[in-house]
C-alpha cells in the first residue's frame, strides 16, 4: 500500500457536474476542456457519479466509478489517460448492467476530479540497509547522489575486497555516458542511460516487509551487457543497490 495522500499532496479538487450529454464517450471527451492542469508530472483520480434507471418503472439510482489514481508525466500522456478512462469506465459500466438488476446506464451526473504533486522516485545516496544479503553490494557514497551510478560501475567493473568503497569505482566515472542525465537518477530516465551506453538494466524493488523482491522495471536493447539492480526506499528516499 503507497502513502496516505496528505493535504500538501493536493493540488486541486473539482466537481464538475454542468456538462449535459447522455453519451459517456461524448461526456468524457467534453471533460478534458473542463479540467485545468498546469503542471506536470501530477497524479490524477476521477470519481464518476452516474445514474441508471429502469426501463419500465423509471426508478433511478446513483452509482459511482472510482478510477485509481494515475500518473500523467507530460501534457502528451493526458489523451491515452482519457482514451483508458472511457475504456474502463464502460467496462463498469457493462459489469453493473450485467448484475442482473434491471437497471440501464442513463447519464453521467458529475465528475470529481483530483489532482496530486507527483515526485519521480530517484536513485539517491547511500542508505543502511536493514538486512544483510551476500548476494548484494550497498556502495556507500555518503556525500553525493551518484548512487545509480556507482551500482553499475560495481557490477562492470568487480573487485574482490571493499565492495562497498565508492574509491574502488572512481577511476571508472567517464566509462559511463550520463549526458543530458540529472542526479540523482529517475527512474524514468534509465531507458536514456541504457540507449547512451548499450546496457541492459534490470530494476528490481522490495515489494514489503517480507523482503520478497518484484520486477519494478524491466527494458532491453539487443547485444548488450546486462546490470541487475535493487531498489530501496525510505520514505521519499531511493537507493539503487547491485545484485551479484
Amino acid at each position: 500500500m503507497g502513502p496516505k495522500k496528505t493535504f500538501e499532496d493536493i493540488i486541486s479538487e473539482t466537481t464538475i457536474d454542468d456538462i449535459e450529454e447522455p453519451d459517456a464517450t461524448k461526456y468524457i471527451n467534453l471533460l478534458k476542456d473542463k479540467i485545468v492542469i498546469d503542471q506536470f508530472p501530477l497524479k490524477i483520480k476521477i470519481i464518476i457519479t452516474s445514474e441508471f434507471k429502469t426501463p419500465i418503472a423509471f426508478d433511478r439510482i446513483e452509482s459511482h466509478y472510482s478510477n485509481p489514481a494515475k500518473v500523467v508525466l507530460t501534457q502528451n500522456n493526458l489523451s491515452k489517460f482519457y482514451d483508458d478512462l472511457i475504456g474502463k469506465f464502460k467496462a463498469w459500466v457493462n459489469q453493473f448492467q450485467e448484475r442482473g438488476s434491471g437497471f440501464d446506464f442513463n447519464s453521467i451526473k458529475s465528475v470529481q476530479v483530483k489532482l496530486y504533486k507527483y515526485e519521480y522516485q530517484r536513485a539517491s545516496s547511500y542508505i543502511p540497509l536493514q538486512f544483510k544479503s551476500k548476494n548484494i553490494i550497498n556502495v556507500q557514497n555518503k556525500n553525493d547522489n551518484k548512487c545509480f551510478l556507482w551500482s553499475i560501475l560495481a557490477y562492470l567493473y568487480p573487485v574482490v575486497k571493499n565492495k562497498q568503497r565508492v574509491t574502488n569505482y572512481k577511476e571508472y566515472e567517464d566509462e559511463i555516458s550520463m549526458r543530458g542525465i540529472e542526479y540523482p537518477v529517475a527512474k524514468e530516465d534509465i531507458p536514456k542511460v541504457e540507449k547512451q551506453n548499450n546496457l541492459i538494466i534490470n530494476v528490481f524493488a522490495l515489494k514489503d516487509q517480507t523482503n520478497r523482491l518484484w520486477i519494478q522495471f524491466m527494458f532491453q536493447i539487443k547485444k548488450v551487457k546486462n546490470v541487475m539492480l535493487l531498489i530501496f526506499c525510505t520514505s521519499k528516499i531511493m537507493e539503487m543497490l547491485i545484485i551479484v
